[in-house]
């Protein structure tokens, strides 16, 4: 007898139940495929280390200590009066009798000198020079105790010396 050959379908090999546990067991793999990524993932330690700023200050030019040159002789403080009604080199005087007009101080001596500013009258200035005639008057180059900028000649007539206050 003769065999006769049935032939076989797709249908017959893949059954509806082949083809769910295929599914299934692929979907099941690729969980597990997942799980294992990223659960089993370790992170790597890297061997790069991170480079560390350092600051380098610039070289600053340290002075060299100075010798020193010697100590100044203290500077006497006291006030230096001359006896009464004379004027003089390191005298106080005062400016009086301009009638609030004022006294002209001058670059030099005379009456032909610049004039640098005019000083009020009860103002009060150190005689640092003088006296010289010059066109009829003696003149002093004044300076004023508080601004040493602020000095000139002036006329001896208009000029009254300090007397030292007794305590």
């Amino acid at each position: 007898m003769a065999k006769i050959r049935k032939k076989t379908s797709w249908k017959d090999f893949f059954s509806p139940l082949t083809i769910i546990t295929s599914v299934v067991l692929m979907v099941l793999m690729l969980i597990l495929a997942m799980i294992i990524l990223f659960l089993g993932r370790r992170p790597v330690q890297s061997s790069v280390e991170l480079p560390q700023v350092t600051k380098i200050f610039a070289p600053t030019l340290t002075p060299k200590p100075q010798e020193p040159t010697g100590i100044p002789s203290p500077t006497p403080t006291s006030i230096f009066f001359l006896p009464e009604g004379v004027i003089g080199v390191g005298g106080y005087v005062q400016v009086i009798g301009t009638g609030g007009a004022g006294l002209r101080m001058r670059a030099e001596p005379g009456l032909d000198g610049d004039i640098q500013f005019t000083a009020l009258d009860s103002e009060v200035f150190l005689v640092i020079d003088g006296p010289v005639e010059v066109d009829g008057y003696h003149w002093w180059h004044l300076e004023a105790p508080y601004d040493q900028t602020r000095n000139g000649w002036s006329a001896g007539d208009f000029l009254t010396p300090l007397q030292e206050e007794d305590s």
